[in-house]
């Protein structure tokens, strides 16, 4: 029993995508040819793989607890994230239309940033406590605000109707209604069967403790490295010198100063400030700082003048999307003069 579905656009998107008997990609199709694997794939399109949700797929659903969830930007770059709720916090309008909510989180957005400039999503569902399957949904995928799902009232349920309204850290605030394109099974061969622990959640907390957010231990790791190392450093170089240069005060001081050499001294203040060797240069020691970048500047600067090329390292960090409490902490070290 084949069915008809439009064919997955490689990199250059046709203007209307060519319809075939099968599911799935063109890289699939040739690789199934490749290894042989034809008539198992084809057994398996015409068994399991349907362009809707069927009704044991809707009463799975509205069983599951945990959804993991992959999407990409307008380049194809990748984002695999995974939400949870209460059982059956995924609900099936209907065969064809699926809504989650999205609580409030971390305010990052990829997944949902994702969505708006590609729709496309894939979502899979895993019972690890009882039946030990997983279900494979893919499709479209829109946000919808609060005000706008209710539009679709008639074919919402009740229990979304009351979320919907339902007061403080159990209210979405906003949800995501995906298109079915594809639903199909993983097998349960290779999925353990896990046994639930009792965890008391507490939802849209902010509490670092509760939410473990340092179990990684980044706060270890010199900004440097956070920033995206040398091709960072590179980048705020080139910029900060652009903006001293181009400062009417600061250019008659500076044009005694070969390019090349200005350009040196700036990456080197910026990579031993930044922790390029393992730590960052002894933050604590103010003068130790400030009189540095004197010297990676012009050491015959003027407080004042120097107080001006801070600014613009700053401005320019500030451009270059460089975390606020990163720049704060450096600011404070580099902002305090010398002791009398």
């Amino acid at each position: 029993m084949f069915r008809l579905f439009k064919a997955k656009p490689e990199k250059i998107t046709p203007s209307v995508a060519p319809l075939t008997l099968l599911p799935g990609s063109e890289g699939e199709h040739f690789l199934q040819q490749k290894y042989g694997t034809t008539q198992r794939a084809l057994r398996f399109y015409d068994k399991q793989v349907l362009n809707y949700l069927s009704p044991v797929m809707k009463e799975f659903i509205a069983r599951q607890e945990v959804l993991f969830i992959a999407t990409s930007d307008k380049h194809g770059d990748c984002d695999c994230s995974f939400r949870f709720g209460r059982p059956g916090f995924v609900r099936a309008l209907n065969d064809n239309y699926l809504v989650y909510p999205e609580y409030r989180g971390n305010g990052v957005m990829a997944s949902q940033g994702n969505i708006t400039e590609n729709p496309h999503i894939g979502m899979i569902f895993v019972d690890f406590f009882a039946s030990t399957v997983g279900l494979h949904v893919n499709g479209k995928a829109k946000l919808v605000e609060n005000a706008d799902l209710v539009k679709f009232r008639k074919e919402l349920p009740q229990d979304v109707l009351a979320e919907m309204n339902a007061e403080g850290q159990f209210r979405p605030e906003r949800w995501i209604m995906v298109e079915i394109e594809e639903a199909y099974i993983h097998c349960s061969k290779h999925i353990p069967l896990l046994k639930k622990a009792e965890k008391e959640i507490t939802w849209g907390t902010d509490d670092d403790g509760l939410k473990r957010s340092d179990f990684f231990a980044l706060h270890d790791i010199p900004l440097y490295h956070r920033i995206g190392g040398e091709p960072a450093i590179q980048a705020i170089t080139e910029a900060l010198t652009l903006r001293l240069l181009l400062d009417n005060k600061l250019r008659p001081v500076l044009d005694e100063i070969n390019l090349q050499t200005l350009l040196d001294k700036q990456r080197s203040f910026l990579k031993t400030a930044f922790g390029a060797g393992g730590t960052e240069r002894n933050l604590s020691n103010h003068e130790n700082l400030r009189e540095f970048y004197r010297q990676q500047t012009h050491p015959r600067m003027n407080d004042l003048l120097l107080d001006l090329a801070i600014v613009h390292l700053k401005e320019t960090l500030v451009d270059l999307d460089v975390q606020a409490h990163e720049i704060t902490r450096l600011f404070e070290n580099l902002t305090l003069k010398k002791s009398a």
